[in-house]
C-alpha cells in the first residue's frame, strides 16, 4: 500500500502516513462519528430521509476530501478559478 496524508503527518495533512496509521485513523472516525449519528438526536436506521441525509453527508465529506488530497496525487482538485 502507498503512503497517503492524515492530519499525524509532518507537516499535518501534506506529509505521508504509512497505510497502518491511515487505517487506524479512519477506524477512529467511525469510532467518533457512529454514536454521533445513533445516540445524538432521534437517528432511526429504519427512517429513509434520515439514512439518505446520513449517506449524502458522508458523500460530501468524501468528495470534498478527495478534492482536497487530490493535488497530492494527480487527482482531480480544484483549478484555483
Amino acid at each position: 500500500m502507498r503512503p497517503f496524508q492524515s492530519p499525524f503527518a509532518k507537516p499535518p495533512g501534506q506529509g505521508l502516513s504509512s497505510s497502518t496509521v491511515n487505517v487506524l485513523w479512519g477506524f477512529a472516525n467511525f469510532v467518533i462519528a457512529y454514536p454521533l449519528i445513533v445516540d445524538v438526536g432521534d437517528f432511526n436506521l429504519y427512517a429513509v430521509d434520515q439514512v439518505i441525509a446520513v449517506g449524502l453527508g458522508c458523500l460530501l465529506m468524501g468528495v470534498m476530501a478527495a478534492r482536497l488530497f487530490g493535488r497530492f496525487h494527480g487527482g482531480d482538485a480544484p483549478t484555483g478559478s
